[in-house]
């Protein structure tokens, strides 16, 4: 559990050119692999309340990295998608956590990376199915 969690640390950590803080950088994120979305439904995705993902969604558009527009099926809620600068943001900021993972993997053997990498798909896979169960329980 230390060394997940010191995982997820250091990933969060911002590259000095970044201006993300990590809460915006995962919702933008999570907007750019959504599409065009509704607000309650990106909070509903995130598990998160609705007001903090609009706290969230007004830095981001503030910042230019979202485009906001009413539904066309209910004029009262809005959808929400990434702007080009957005995505710009977002792409450079995944580069950057690609870039130091690579980096930090860069001496391990190949069959230590594909032992990695079945393990990790192996562990989300079963957190993924437990916590379905634990929902529907």
């Amino acid at each position: 559990m230390h060394a997940l969690m010191s995982i997820g640390r250091l990933m969060r950590q911002r590259p000095s050119a970044e201006t993300l803080d990590i809460g915006t950088f995962w919702l933008l994120k999570m907007v750019g692999t959504s599409g065009t979305v509704r607000v309650t439904d990106l909070a509903s995705s995130c598990n998160l309340d609705v007001s903090t993902v609009s706290r969230h969604l007004a830095q981001l558009h503030k910042g230019g990295m979202i485009e906001r527009a009413p539904d066309p099926v209910d004029r009262r809620a809005q959808r929400v998608k990434l702007s080009i600068a957005g995505q710009e943001t977002l792409t450079a900021a995944l580069q950057a956590r690609r870039a130091l993972l690579e980096r930090s993997l860069e001496g391990w053997a190949p069959t230590d990376l594909e032992q990695l990498d079945q393990l990790l798909t192996r562990l989300v896979e079963d957190i993924d199915t437990l916590t379905e169960n634990l929902e529907k329980a």
